[in-house]
């Protein structure tokens, strides 16, 4: 049996091998690897064991890495367990990419996550779940923390909560998800019957079950009537340092998924799935687009299947997304593909990847990745627009491929047998930052 430290010291070993190997990779995106150590190596003096059940405990993981606009740090979360309190913990951590000092500690709650960079590379926005008081959980909001130092600061104070933040291109808002709050309306109806004596009616425990699927593992009954729509904040408080006021951009009877902005800042560009019971379904989520200050929402594309990670050219006139065509007959797993569309409405995808028999945006370990704050990833854009890049699974690897967008050549940005588990990209694609596990 090896000694626990031994083993760390091996895996360290070999991620410093990798990564004097990968940065002399004749490679038009620089890559930036991040590691942190599990362990501390043992004293001389220390007797060896065996590896216990509560050595895991002190295992710690990084998660959704980010890279600063310039590339000079990198943000991510770094995952560790409290023994104590039975819970995983979430911080946010800053490292220089190049490597010249160990990472340091940016935010000081114990649930941060979703680090993102603004276009000025000032300030971050991440998401935080503030810790119970007096035994009541509050809703997660959005935060922003300066560069400069200083505290976090809430941004939002939405009553269902706030999450996944995205900067628009001039760092004046945040597009974030969030649920409206119906419990107002709902305890003003009920007020409303209790008063009146012809509505009083005995109170009942009986549960109305309209869809087949109507409740999930841990969470509980499944409320049909609330759906995540796209929310936007200005990006700086008031004169008085108060929130600034939040704006629901979408609504209506389906949920939609992260936003991205276009170029201009003009647009959303976001997934929905528009089926009532999408369980029933052979199709999934669709590609839409909304006014940034909202309006019409409008369908650019879709394919026989379900369509996953968008992500806009530099330029904002195409599209290029992971989907999951249907074959034929249908089957329970569909492998993914890579396609390019136009960014106007009702425009005809092109599947750049049908001659490439391995998986879009695969991963391999998943029980292995870290077990809270995400991953991270999707489709980055080359500053031409000639290229992108996506991670992708060959013979049990998962590397990072550059595909072009005019027929679908591939070679590879990343070798080796390991795992790409997240990565991003500065704006202009010049450098990738990218979470590997061995």
């Amino acid at each position: 049996m090896i000694e626990a430290s031994e083993f760390f010291e091996k895996r360290i070993i070999r991620m410093i091998r990798l990564r004097r190997y990968s940065l002399v990779l004749p490679l038009i995106l620089p890559l930036l690897l991040i590691f942190i150590a599990a362990t501390p190596r043992a004293g001389a003096a220390q007797a060896r064991r065996p590896i216990t059940e509560t050595d895991l405990f002190k295992f710690v993981w990084a998660a959704d890495p980010q890279i600063s606009p310039n590339g000079s740090q990198v943000a991510f979360v770094r995952v560790n367990v409290n023994e104590d309190k039975d819970r995983y913990e979430t911080q946010i951590f800053v490292v220089p990419s190049d490597g010249s000092a160990p990472p340091r500690p940016l935010t000081s709650g114990h649930n941060d996550r979703a680090p993102r960079w603004s276009p000025s590379g000032r300030e971050i926005a991440f998401v935080r779940t503030p810790d119970p008081v007096d035994g009541k959980s509050k809703p997660s909001q959005i935060y922003l923390i300066s560069m400069e130092g200083g505290e976090a600061r809430a941004l939002t104070d939405v009553p269902k909560g706030a999450g996944t933040p995205v900067w628009s291109p001039d760092g004046r808002t945040i597009a974030f998800n969030s649920t409206p709050d119906t419990t107002s309306q709902a305890k003003a109806d009920s007020a409303k019957k209790s008063a009146d004596p012809t509505q009083k009616k005995p109170v009942s425990d009986v549960r109305v079950i309209t869809r087949a699927q109507y409740r999930w593992n841990g969470g509980g009954y499944t409320d049909v009537t609330a759906h995540s729509h796209i929310w936007t904040a200005p990006a700086s408080f008031t004169a008085s340092g108060g929130l600034p006021t939040v704006k629901q951009i979408t609504s209506g009877e389906f949920d939609e998924d992260e936003p991205i902005w276009s170029p201009d800042g003009s647009r959303l560009y976001f997934t929905s799935n528009r089926h009532p019971e999408p369980y029933y379904e052979t199709t999934g989520a669709e590609l839409y687009s909304v006014p940034a200050n909202a309006g019409a929402i409008v369908k650019i594309a879709s394919i026989d299947g379900q369509i996953g990670s968008i992500a806009l050219s530099p330029d904002g006139k195409r599209i290029a997304f992971t989907g999951y065509p249907n074959d034929k007959p249908l089957r329970f797993y569909n492998q993914a593909d890579l396609f390019i569309v136009d960014a106007a409405p009702g425009s005809h995808p092109v599947n750049l990847t049908r001659g490439y028999d391995f998986d879009i945006e695969g991963g391999l370990t998943a029980d292995q990745h870290p077990p809270r704050a995400g991953a991270g990833g999707g489709v980055i854009w080359s500053r031409d627009g000639r290229n992108v890049v996506v991670v992708t699974t060959e013979n049990g690897r998962a590397n990072l491929k550059r595909f072009s967008t005019a027929d679908g050549k591939v070679d590879s940005v990343t070798t080796g047998d390991h795992d790409v588990v997240a990565y991003a990209a500065t704006p202009d694609g010049s450098k990738i930052v990218a979470l590997i596990s061995l």
